[in-house]
């Protein structure tokens, strides 16, 4: 039984998929943009008894304020949102490619969005 759903995995993940430079390349810079925002999270928050602001509206102000340990759900939400289009990606790629190059194309776009909204609570907080 382990045995076939290692079978299963491999063939699902490593048959051509990432042999494809677009798709192979995207998710890459995805995965290090990602792995960037955790770095420089764990380097510049420390931890505190003091409420930070988690998110700011220029219409509104200040709309979102919590505990210091909270802005880590912003890159685990954005890896989580990066294993849906790794999954979405390979699971068109064989069906239809462009939306699958989309798929890995929009993972790493969201990682930069996540690395604007980060620095920016960054430079609000810290």
């Amino acid at each position: 039984m382990v045995r076939k759903f290692k079978e299963k995995f491999k063939s699902f993940f490593w048959r051509g998929y990432w042999s494809d430079p677009a798709i192979f390349f995207s998710l890459l810079l995805a995965f290090l943009a990602n792995a960037g925002i955790w770095i420089a999270l764990r380097w510049v928050v420390q931890p505190t008894d003091q409420p930070i602001i988690l998110h700011y509206n220029v219409y509104f102000g200040v709309d979102s304020i919590g505990e210091w340990g909270n802005i880590f759900m912003m890159p685990a939400m954005a890896a989580g949102l990066l294993a849906v289009n790794l999954f979405l990606s390979r699971f068109f790629y064989y069906k239809e490619r462009l939306v699958s190059y989309l798929f890995a194309s929009m993972a790493f776009l969201m990682q930069l969005l996540m690395i604007v909204g980060v620095a920016s609570v960054i430079i609000i907080n810290f």
